[in-house]
């Protein structure tokens, strides 16, 4: 009963070791500002391939709170740090991906939930390009699936399509990302079907 008046409680303390990337398909900022979300208070981003972004949260025990400008500004952390800095969290944060095959396709799982982050871990596709006569081929469709291939395997190029839009479609929920191919190169990913 008179909840109202109890005091609310402190916020909880933000600090750059806290920063995580999160992957999110460019539908998210548009809902973000069709919501009617101050520009201040959007999730600060930066581009990632095609129509999947980053996005930067602190990692709380209980919760994650979005990164906006103004609580990067807080914290002391530049829009120039923040990448590398969570990109050196996350690496920290994550378990040992296990790598699983079917039909020429890997699939990564951390348990986390955040697997699609795996495509910001260069330690990952570094030491796996050795294992692959062409390039990595990869896609995202859901935050906690991550599928990758071998470029110069056709069948496995055609699986991972089929394989991606199966698991986008498994549940219509704000964890779907993108059936894009993205094929890394120089340190990055750009389209596959660009090429």
């Amino acid at each position: 009963m008179f909840g109202f008046l109890k005091k609310k409680p402190d916020a909880p303390a933000l600090n750059a070791s806290q920063l995580v990337p999160r992957i999110k398909h460019l539908n998210f900022l548009r809902a973000v500002r069709e919501a009617g979300v101050p520009e201040d208070e959007v999730p600060y981003h930066t581009p990632l391939c095609g129509e999947l972004l980053v996005t930067y949260a602190f990692d709380l025990p209980d919760s994650l709170i979005m990164a906006t400008t103004g609580l990067l500004k807080q914290t002391g952390v530049s829009f120039n740090d923040l990448p590398p800095l969570a990109r050196t969290n996350l690496q920290r944060l994550l378990p040992q991906p296990q790598f699983f095959a079917k039909d020429g396709c890997g699939l990564a799982y951390t348990g986390e939930g955040m697997e699609a982050t795996l495509l910001l871990v260069d330690k990952v596709w570094d030491e796996m390009q050795p294992n692959f006569r062409g390039d990595i081929i990869a896609t995202a469709p859901r935050r906690d699936r991550i599928l990758m291939c071998d470029s110069a395997d056709v069948s496995a190029v055609a699986a991972l399509r089929v394989q991606s839009q199966g698991f986008f479609n498994e549940i219509d929920d704000p964890h779907r990302l993108s059936t894009q191919l993205m094929v890394r190169r120089d340190g990055g990913w750009v389209l596959y079907d660009a090429q």
